[in-house]
């Protein structure tokens, strides 16, 4: 007798040994279909039952097997599975409850968890999809940058929504990028609103000596605009979302172009920006209201501030 089709088949041909005897094989059994090569050993007590390729998915399914009840995949492994990642990652990262320690084995990796949050994606239990992303956000090897990019590749290409990520962030008091993430997921707490306008004025306007700008700008068609400087022409949008969609996408993108269709242009920019390359900010404005006829002068906050090398004439 084998292990019950149904069982084998949603776990890409794995079986353990406790299944296929509790299906009503025997030991011997069991250890001539190996000794005959019909099966193959992929880690102690778990096998596939054929002889095909061991691809990926059956080595994902024998780590689960292998690390028992309450198993599912993360980190990298479940970004995989999540369609985060083209890569099929070496390395198998299993989440398990905290407490459990499954004896280790090559090419798999235990993280042992609290808070283990999973779902079902294509047949393989893994980390919901916040908790995946806020995960490899935590990576040591990890950029702010990666962790950003992440974030937006989940909510562009998948169903992770800023509540979602918020929500896994809050449980993360440790999180190395969480301030930042914050930032960059629009969650700034109360005056979420005037809070980048504040930062604008005091990190990238007044400390580098470009004009004011109005805030909270009223349009003509009762849209407002973030930030605006009539005199040149130039719109200042603060866009709190790492991603884009839905309705907000298609109203930004039409005060653009009714903007544009006034002769002015709009920069975007993020509170991740504003609090953390105000200086680049600065300058990026500053060739703006200089292409539109502004004849100031960029001022230099600091020693290392971009803005002197904007400020150096070009080498011949």
């Amino acid at each position: 007798m084998l292990p019950r089709p149904a069982v084998a088949s949603r776990q890409h041909g794995v079986v353990t040994r406790a299944q296929a005897l509790a299906a009503g094989m025997t030991v011997k059994q069991v250890r001539w279909r190996l000794h005959r090569g019909d099966w193959q050993p992929v880690h102690r007590g778990v096998y596939l039952t054929s002889t095909g390729t061991i691809t990926w998915q059956v080595r994902a399914w024998a780590a689960l097997l292998r690390c028992g009840d309450g198993a599912c995949l993360a980190m990298d492994a479940a970004a995989h599975v999540w369609r985060l990642t083209t890569h099929e990652p070496a390395t198998i990262t299993v989440g398990v409850p905290e407490g459990r320690h499954p004896t280790p084995v090559e090419g798999v990796e235990v993280t042992r968890r609290r808070r283990l949050l999973t779902r079902t994606v294509d047949g393989f239990p893994v980390t919901r999809l916040a908790q995946t992303v806020i995960d490899l956000a935590d990576r040591r090897n990890g950029t702010l940058d990666d962790a950003v990019a992440l974030a937006a590749r989940a909510c562009q290409r998948r169903s992770a929504t800023q509540a979602a990520l918020l929500e896994e962030l809050s449980a993360r008091r440790a999180h190395r990028w969480g301030r930042e993430l914050r930032l960059a997921f629009g969650e700034i707490g109360e005056g979420a609103e005037s809070l980048p306008e504040v930062w604008y004025v005091t990190r990238v306007q007044e400390p580098h000596g470009l004009p004011a700008f109005e805030r909270q700008a009223r349009e003509e068609d009762s849209t407002r605009t973030d930030l605006k400087n009539r005199q040149y022409g130039v719109n200042l949008e603060v866009d709190g979302l790492v991603w884009h969609a839905g309705e907000q996408f298609h109203g930004d993108r039409r005060r653009d172009r009714r903007a544009a269709a006034r002769g002015e242009v709009t920069l975007r920019m993020t509170y991740l920006e504003l609090d953390q390359t105000p200086c680049d900010l600065a300058v990026d404005v500053a060739r703006t209201l200089a292409a539109r006829g502004w004849t100031g002068t960029l001022t230099p906050c600091g020693p290392d501030c971009p803005a002197h090398a904007a400020l150096s004439p070009p080498v011949a």
